[in-house]
């Protein structure tokens, strides 16, 4: 069957993310940031990179290789014509639901809003083996509040991700971090404006 995020163009899921009613791409950026400042990587991949949010800020804060990698070939186009001057950046079309190939391990790997569309063990499998030795995962998870997961907006396209979309609980991303190799380090919960909730969580690899 195919993935409903082979069919919502780009411009439809940067509009959505960045009103103010969704705020999701500023919260991503923000949280991406934190995470670059405490750890200081030298390389980074980011886990559904869409159009390459953070991409810049990436490169100012000294990360010498970002790695982007994401389902839709569409926008992983978009992001290598929107940074094709960035030094060290690498793209990748790929589903983390299975071995990556030909892609290095890096110190640090982001996973915003991914865990909700995924098989949750075999894509940790997956991280496991793009994450290095001693390297860091951060995962955004969206908390439930009993409203509909996907926010309506004017985009359209994007209620098509309901029907593939499950809220994860921190417990059962720890439940499967363990056996594929990452150890939980640290949890704190953000809530945006809208009332939205999220989980960000800490893994060592």
């Amino acid at each position: 069957m195919t993935s409903p995020w082979l069919t919502i163009p780009l411009e439809d899921y940067e509009a959505h993310m960045a009103l103010p009613e969704v705020g999701q791409a500023e919260m991503l950026a923000e949280e991406l940031e934190i995470a670059i400042r405490q750890r200081v990587p030298d390389s980074c991949a980011i886990i559904g990179c869409a159009g390459g949010n953070g991409f810049e800020e990436l490169a100012i804060a000294g990360v010498r290789r970002i790695v982007g990698i994401d389902l839709n070939p569409d926008y992983v186009e978009c992001a290598r014509r929107r940074h094709a001057g960035l030094p060290g950046l690498e793209l990748h079309v790929a589903d983390v639901r299975r071995p990556l190939a030909a892609c290095a391990p890096v110190e640090l790997v982001y996973a915003g809003l991914l865990f909700e569309y995924v098989d949750v063990a075999p894509a940790l499998s997956t991280l496991r083996g793009l994450c290095a030795a001693g390297g860091t995962l951060v995962v955004v998870l969206q908390g439930a509040d009993g409203r509909e997961p996907v926010t309506p907006t004017r985009h359209t396209s994007l209620a098509a991700l309901g029907s593939i979309l499950v809220l994860r609980e921190p417990d059962e991303l720890a439940e499967h971090a363990r056996p594929a190799g990452f150890a939980a380090t640290r949890a704190r919960t953000r809530t945006l404006p809208s009332g939205r909730r999220f989980e960000i969580l800490t893994f060592a690899g």
